[in-house]
């Protein structure tokens, strides 16, 4: 059925992109909002589907619990297995429960967003309110920039997307500050495009759905891997819950990447399709480069405690330098998507692009280049915001001292490293230039490069790590320095030249042989002692370079994974609880049970008939059960008993006498009792006992006598 909706509703918007009102960025009509009502009915039905299978797997899993814990509590012997049942099914319910609740959470901002003032940028509001008239929608009622290489447009949705509220748009800072005013213009009228179509309707019921499926996969997952119980529960709910997710991502997104379609066309025909296409190429070697920044650069150098005065100042800095821009411009020339999810909500970009660029040119819409905004304090407090993430409490620097000590750290942190695998090769305790001139001259390149890392290719490696070290041994002596660069980190440029290009001379040495020797006859032309300590400390602020590499330093996990983490604690706690509870009340039913039957040698007793067929208490007798088949009652009098059964399994009439340990005998003329006590190691005493004859001694011929069956331990009678 929601297949079949869903091929309606394409043929729908096929229709209406064929009448023009789509493709021409037509104002919303009777169709449009007839189209936004059928996405959210939509929508909500497949957010409602979810809703439901997690009530059925609730369901199921109580039921399968009641039973468990209702047998466990009618026959306590045999329940001791109720404790999986709970223990396993506690925390992947309330992993099931919290993930379902999620759904009904309020949008979360984006990291690092926060909101900016008219006063703060007239030209942005001025430039967001004349597009939102020219595609006659409503404008954002309020603005937010981020630290992505983004934009994006969020609404209020309810009654399935008829009743609308307050609209936010986002916009990332690198846009503002890279883009051209054209080419953000563009962009903006796509994100526009999303509210004239009544995408934002649709968008916030699936976006929750999607939240809610993701939160709930996530917290499973987490469950079933601590090993909180039995995992096996919460693994088998989460994969019936991760087949529903992907049935539901795959109809919501058919949607979704059609409606990024329909945006870029109203954005095309708004700002023109060669404007639009160059955008879209753009945004996508931005997102490239500010990747590159934030992993390469800020953050190691953030690790160390130091961060530019202005991040977006310094990432300016690296997109203008001419090597990144040639690099840049390969990708807008060449954009490609490495690794993209099967789930991305946009459609692929090479589809994308080739949509807008067959559309017909338009002449361009002039552009006012004014500046969007009046000052940098809304930029400043977006990278006070992401900074904060991290928790790491760093020294702001001007960003060029700050690059500088990025050089000088990258290097240091490379020299370190070969000098760590020259300890364990050389086995010394403070190894040198020297030692590893030595160890390569040795041949031990091999086992330096293995040592040093684990790259596929080593050799490359190395050499650059022996780069690192001759040159760092250089700045420390004062015969050279490092400067930054936004392609290498770091390049050495020594205070005099020699004739020979240190750098060829280092890569020749990596290989070993003959010309170790001409590195060390060029270092020490250059006055430098190959076996003096190298400094591994940052000149520029005079502190130690530490590592730039790995956790950060605050040792802290992400705040989603650190909530689930206290959540599995509360939700251990609480299982526990329930266990010890449950534990109480079955040990209770296990006593009353076992007070119901207060001996497991208690039976049905036949009282002694004296003038019965027989004259002692061996006369027919009642058969009851008994754990053991030779146990006795000690309350009766001295009558056997044969189990019917044992454990639990009906026996056939068998002969049982063999498992008794007593036998009957007949009296025969001239027995006595003590001569029959001698003969089966008893004792008088004992037969009387057990054949309920008090102190009588006398015998009949004919009678019938229980007596022991003879032990090794029983006295003899001589």
């Amino acid at each position: 059925m929601i297949k079949a909706s869903l091929k309606s509703l394409e043929l729908l918007e096929g229709r209406l992109d064929h009448e023009g009102v789509v493709a021409a960025g037509g104002h919303n009509g009777p169709m449009t909002a007839v189209l936004a009502w059928l996405r959210g009915l939509l929508a909500v039905g497949l957010l409602g589907g979810f809703y439901a299978l997690a009530f059925v797997l609730i369901a199921v899993d109580a039921v399968f619990v009641v039973l468990v814990l209702w047998a466990a509590f009618d026959n306590p012997k045999q329940g001791s297995n109720w404790t999986l049942a709970v223990g396993g099914s506690i925390p992947a319910v309330f992993a099931l429960i919290y993930g379902v609740a999620t759904v009904s959470r309020p949008e979360e901002q984006p990291i690092g967003a926060v909101p900016v003032l008219r006063r703060e940028a007239p030209g942005l509001w001025r430039l967001v309110e004349d597009l939102a008239d020219e595609l006659r929608t409503r404008p954002p009622t309020q603005i937010f920039l981020t630290p992505d290489v983004n934009a994006a447009v969020s609404e209020e949705a309810r009654m399935l997307g008829l009743a609308v509220g307050a609209r936010t748009m986002y916009i990332g800072v690198p846009l503002l500050t890279q883009l051209t005013p054209a080419q953000l213009r563009a962009v903006l009228c796509h994100e526009f495009g999303h509210y004239a179509g009544g995408h934002t309707r649709f968008g916030a019921v699936t976006y929750r759905g999607a939240m809610a499926l993701n939160s709930t996969l996530f917290r499973l997952r987490m469950t079933a891997r601590v090993g909180q119980g039995v995992t096996s529960y919460a693994a088998i709910f989460h994969a019936i819950i991760n087949v529903y997710a992907k049935v539901y991502l795959r109809l919501s997104l058919a949607v979704r990447r059609r409606q990024e379609l329909e945006a870029d066309a109203r954005a095309a025909a708004v700002a023109g399709p060669a404007v639009t296409a160059e955008a879209l190429r753009a945004v996508h070697a931005l997102g490239h480069a500010w990747a590159g920044f934030l992993d390469m650069f800020m953050r190691p150098v953030q690790r160390l405690g130091f961060v530019p005065e202005d991040l977006f100042e310094a990432f300016t800095a690296m997109v203008s330098d001419p090597l990144v821009q040639e690099r840049l411009a390969d990708l807008r020339e060449h954009p490609t998507e490495v690794k993209r999810s099967p789930m991305d909500s946009h459609p692929p970009l090479a589809r994308r692009l080739a949509s807008i660029e067959a559309r017909p040119d338009s002449e361009p819409t002039t552009v006012d280049d004014g500046p969007l905004l009046d000052s940098r304090a809304p930029i400043l407090r977006v990278q006070k915001k992401i900074l904060a993430q991290t928790k790491i409490r760093a020294t702001a620097l001007p960003w060029a001292t700050w690059a500088d000590l990025a050089a000088e750290a990258f290097a240091i942190e490379l020299a370190s490293l070969l000098l760590d695998a020259a300890r364990g090769a050389e086995g010394t305790a403070r190894p040198t230039l020297g030692t590893v001139l030595d160890a390569l001259a040795h041949g031990q390149q091999r086992e330096l490069a293995r040592r040093l890392t684990d790259a596929p290719e080593p050799a490359e490696q190395l050499a650059e790590a022996l780069y690192a070290l001759v040159g760092q041994a250089l700045a420390g002596a004062g015969r050279a320095r490092w400067v930054f660069s936004w392609t290498k980190g770091y390049l050495l440029v020594p205070t005099q030249e020699t004739g020979q290009d240190l750098e060829v001379l280092v890569a020749a040495a990596a290989r070993g042989g003959s010309t170790v020797d001409k590195l060390r006859a060029d270092l020490l032309r250059r006055g430098l002692n190959v076996e003096a300590p190298i400094p591994l400390v940052l000149r520029t602020v005079s502190a130690p370079a530490g590592r730039t590499t790995g956790v950060d330093g605050s040792g802290e996990l992400p705040g989603f994974v650190a909530e689930e983490v206290e959540r599995q604690r509360t939700v251990r706690k609480f299982t526990l609880a329930v266990l010890v509870v449950l534990g109480g009340l079955w040990g209770i039913a296990l006593i009353r049970s076992a007070d119901s039957n207060p001996s497991p040698d208690a039976g049905t007793r036949v009282p002694y008939d004296p003038a019965g067929p027989y004259a002692n208490p061996v006369a027919p007798y009642q058969v009851t059960p008994y754990p053991y088949p030779w146990q006795l009652d000690p309350s009766a009098s001295g009558i056997p008993y044969v189990p019917p059964s044992l454990g639990g399994l009906l026996l056939p009439s068998y002969d049982l006498s063999s498992l008794m340990p007593y036998e009957l005998v007949t009296v025969k003329r001239g027995d006595t009792l003590t001569e029959i006590a001698c003969r089966y190691r008893t004792t008088i005493k004992e037969l009387q006992d057990i054949n309920d004859m008090g102190k009588r001694t006398a015998l009949n011929e004919g009678e019938l006598l229980l007596v022991p069956r003879p032990g090794p331990l029983k006295p003899t009678c001589d």
